[in-house]
């Protein structure tokens, strides 16, 4: 799996919620940013406003020292003596041989006005070594650690320094993080909004689309918006205007070719009847049926679902036991279990019809057929199982399909053309479910009527 789609896999479904992840992440970086670099330049300048606090505390100790003889040291050295500088006497033989780094030998000499000779002897905490300098002073501020300095005073005399540095900066007040929280929050709301207000005209196109798949009659969706989105809402609204006329031709199309199609039927049927040869006038009577039949199946099936009919509550407790009672016949019961709790709004002729070919399908090609009715807060589901031979495992995604019909799965004195399931599976679509097939582990097919449970 490449980083993209694992990085796809975390992020959230809808399109505006992306985007508000994006542009807040891309915040949230830029604030961190921006706070890391205003925390290092706040290091960086009381690091150095430390060591120079710092020079002159030693300038300050070395002028007071230099104010008196020799004899008054020990005197000014007591006086001297702080919790983080401390001041001893030392002989030349203890001085550190390592020159300091850094501008701290400049900086005490331009406070004292003159030359004086430094060493580093190093730190006494982690950040002990042979740096030294205002900035190496600065530097070991962050370390929690302390620092010294030999100096040798104007009569020769060496002196050791040591300085405790106070440990990183101090921290930022309360004020600033309710600032960047605020901040962040107003920008966060802004992003929100602009975002979700970029995306509804999204939603608007899906919303009609799907509205147009279960009616060629809704309105036209509105040209307002941005450029683009004007220019998809325009598009949109051709597309919908081509299949409703594209729909007209056709039904008007139909209703010719149905009638001119029947008239002959009907002639043959009538000259079929002046033959004498009985079994001749039986056969084409039959050859004149079936072929009624198919004709009958096709243009109903081209004719479509009625997709103007209106949607009303329909009880399919009394739906299913009337089509029951039809379908049962002597020596064949078809028997019903479940219930649905609520009405559901849909298409009545178009859901009688899609259940009564699943029930001729279950009596024509298998025995015992039932009806199972489970209800949920989600979905209707409405199956219909027979004890019969089954579909073939391979055939059973194309038996969907107009005029498909599996090698053994039906008989030539079975009838029908191929068209039943098509047409249960329109239904389902229709009224935005599915129809799930399955062969049954005990023998026999269960065809499913999922039916949403929202508004269609």
């Amino acid at each position: 799996m490449t980083l993209g789609r694992r990085l796809a896999a975390f992020m959230p479904s809808s399109l505006s919620a992306r985007l508000a992840l994006i542009l807040l992440a891309g915040l949230a970086g830029a604030q961190s940013l921006s706070l890391w670099l205003h925390w290092s330049e706040r290091a960086a300048v009381v690091t150095e406003a430390r060591g120079l606090h710092m020079a002159d505390r030693i300038a300050d100790a070395v002028r007071q020292l230099e104010a008196g003889a020799a004899a008054g040291y020990p005197q000014a050295i007591a006086r001297l003596q702080t919790d983080d500088l401390r001041v001893a006497l030392i002989d030349a033989r203890q001085v550190s041989p390592f020159p300091p780094r850094g501008q701290i030998q400049a900086g005490v000499a331009a406070r004292l006005g003159g030359e004086r000779e430094i060493r580093s002897a190093g730190g006494m905490g982690k950040g002990g070594g042979m740096g030294g300098g205002m900035g190496g002073m600065g530097r070991m501020a962050q370390d929690s650690a302390s620092r010294t300095f030999d100096l040798r005073l104007r009569d020769g005399q060496w002196v050791r320094v040591t300085a405790t540095l106070q440990p990183g900066a101090p921290a930022l007040p309360g004020w600033f993080y309710v600032y960047l929280a605020a901040s962040l929050g107003i920008v966060a709301a802004v992003v929100m909004l602009v975002v979700r207000q970029a995306t509804t005209p999204l939603r608007h196109l899906a919303q009609a689309a799907d509205t147009l798949g279960q009616n060629l009659d809704a309105p036209p969706l509105a040209e307002a918006g941005s450029t683009e989105v004007r220019t998809a809402a325009q598009a949109f609204n051709r597309m919908r205007d081509k299949l409703r006329r594209l729909i007209e031709e056709r039904s008007r199309a139909l209703a010719a070719v149905s009638h001119d199609l029947r008239t002959p039927l009907t002639r043959l049927r009538l000259r079929s009847e002046l033959i004498e040869d009985e079994r001749l006038r039986e056969q084409m009577a039959a050859d004149l049926d079936a072929m009624a039949q198919m004709i009958d199946a096709t243009l109903d099936y081209l004719r479509g679902l009625r997709e103007n009919e209106p949607i009303r509550p329909i009880d399919i407790n009394a739906l299913v036991q009337s089509l029951a009672e039809d379908s049962s016949a002597p020596g064949r019961r078809v028997t019903v279990s479940g219930q649905a709790l609520h009405a559901y709004p849909g298409r009545l002729a178009a859901l009688r019809r899609a259940l009564q070919n699943l029930i001729d399908n279950a009596c024509k090609h298998g025995s015992n057929p039932r009806l199972r009715i489970a209800d949920g807060a989600e979905a209707l589901r409405l199956a219909v199982e027979d004890d019969g031979p089954g579909i073939p495992e391979a055939a059973l995604p194309l038996v969907t399909e107009p005029y498909y019909r599996p090698d053994g799965a039906r008989a030539a004195d079975t009838g029908g053309v191929g068209l039943g399931l098509s047409i249960v599976k329109d239904v389902a679509l229709l009224h935005g479910g599915e129809l799930i097939l399955a062969n049954r582990p005990a023998g026999g097919l269960s065809a499913t009527l999922v039916l949403p449970r929202t508004a269609t």
